[in-house]
């Protein structure tokens, strides 16, 4: 099997006509507990995940951006004085573009900077809701610094809660972070050692909107939600800080009651994952929260993993829905030069 670092230097070379300069990375990023989309009231308990979005850049001599990527046949070429006047980026490159902006304008000298070359390419699952955008506007932040030669402290410019995990990981660790915070508590969380896997199921199925659902406009039970799911973070920090990882499978059971339950937005997809998976044996499992992406999580033994994996085939295709994808993650390292 190849190695994505190797190919995205070959196919930079193949696009652009010179080796890069280098390759930098960052993970996708699975949020267990909690949400980072209102960071002042929401806490969350995440993991940076062992996928991560890969990318080979490299300097030019005049100020031309010119960004591809193994996952659309297009080469996006901007120029560096355009998007310093604030021009929104659109389409694919949006995102990479976005953080080009953000990064020169924490630049003190942003005129001077050169433009450059960068090829993409990603193992995270896109459109799942583990984290691929973050994962890209991590990397590319990092790389930015590297060839602008930046301060440190600009390579930590995607901060945003929902970012800083693909930022701020360590290996078999976890981030909490509580309510009205941005930087999140590494937190060691070592799966192999606790003889526990975490599987995510995506289903495929079509999601579910907040916005289109009763329950979900009733302000009470979505403060209700916020209130119980932030004490669940809270519990599930002290749980991994007594190195007692298991009692998050309740916690898991529990948060996936007040999605479902609170907001009205699990699927029966979603229901069927979550229940043959405890069936199963697992120790809890909850559908990935907001964005809703049609996937769950299960917090499982490792000697349970495979019975729940045969279990979740033989549910889905007697119910005639299609086969679900289950992969196993671990915590991973967040965003780094790896050449």
């Amino acid at each position: 099997m190849s190695d994505i670092r190797d190919d995205v230097l070959i196919d930079f070379e193949a696009i652009f006509g010179h080796p890069a300069a280098g390759v930098w990375s960052a993970p996708g990023r699975l949020t267990l507990l909690g949400t980072a989309t209102s960071p002042d009231t929401d806490a969350e308990l995440a993991i940076a995940i062992n996928r991560r979005t890969v990318l080979a850049a490299g300097p030019r001599t005049d100020r031309s951006v010119r960004i591809a990527s193994a996952l659309v046949d297009e080469l996006v070429t901007v120029e560096l004085d355009e998007l310093a006047t604030g021009t929104s980026a659109t389409g694919w490159s949006q995102i990479a573009l976005s953080i080009v902006q953000e990064v020169m304008a924490a630049s003190a000298n942003q005129h001077e900077l050169s433009g450059f070359e960068v090829f993409i390419d990603t193992t995270v699952p896109v459109g799942a809701g583990l984290g691929s955008s973050s994962a890209l506007e991590a990397a590319l932040a990092l790389a930015l610094t590297d060839l602008w030669n930046l301060s440190d402290d600009v390579a930590k410019l995607p901060e945003h809660p929902d970012v800083a995990a693909c930022v701020f990981a360590l290996d078999d660790h976890a981030l909490v972070r509580l309510e009205g915070e941005t930087r999140p508590e590494p937190l060691p969380l070592d799966w192999q050692t606790a003889g526990l896997e975490l599987l995510v199921i995506d289903t495929d199925a079509p999601t579910a909107d907040a916005l289109e659902t009763a329950l979900a406009d009733d302000e009470v039970r979505r403060t209700l939600h916020t209130v119980t799911e932030n004490q669940r973070v809270r519990d599930a920090a002290l749980a991994i800080r007594d190195e007692t990882p298991r009692l998050l499978g309740a916690l898991l059971d529990a948060s996936h009651a007040s999605l479902r339950d609170e907001y009205g937005i699990s699927t029966t997809e979603i229901d069927l994952a979550v229940e043959t998976a405890m069936t199963a044996g697992a120790l809890g499992a909850r559908m990935l929260g907001r964005p809703f992406s049609g996937v769950a999580v299960a917090l499982v033994d490792t000697d349970t993993a495979s019975r729940v994996r045969v279990a979740l085939d033989g549910a889905f295709a007697e119910h005639a829905m299609g086969q679900p994808t289950v992969e196993a993650f671990s915590p991973s390292q967040g965003a780094l030069r790896d050449r």
